[in-house]
């Protein structure tokens, strides 16, 4: 699973630099037949890609918030009953 972001990176990339040594429509014809092709596993790949940004953020966002911690020695600072020599 730690893996999963490097094998998606490295399928599309192997999509977009196929075998087809011509203009990028036969690239694009040749990667449209892939995915049609391969029809239940492409479609969820493609979706993986398009809904990792969205998860992503979502999880940051509810992210708990980091707190300073309090300084326990900060009430003993501006005492007022403390007697000085």
């Amino acid at each position: 699973m730690a893996y999963l972001g490097c094998i998606l990176f490295a399928l599309m990339f192997m999509v977009m630099s196929s075998q087809a040594n011509g203009s990028l429509a036969a690239r694009m014809s040749q990667t449209w037949a892939w995915l049609h092709g391969w029809a239940p596993f492409s479609y969820l790949i493609i979706l993986i890609i398009l809904a990792a940004p969205a998860v992503v953020m979502k999880i940051i966002n509810s992210w708990p918030k980091h707190e300073e911690p309090v300084n326990p020695m900060a009430k003993y600072k501006n005492a007022a009953d403390v007697v000085e020599d």
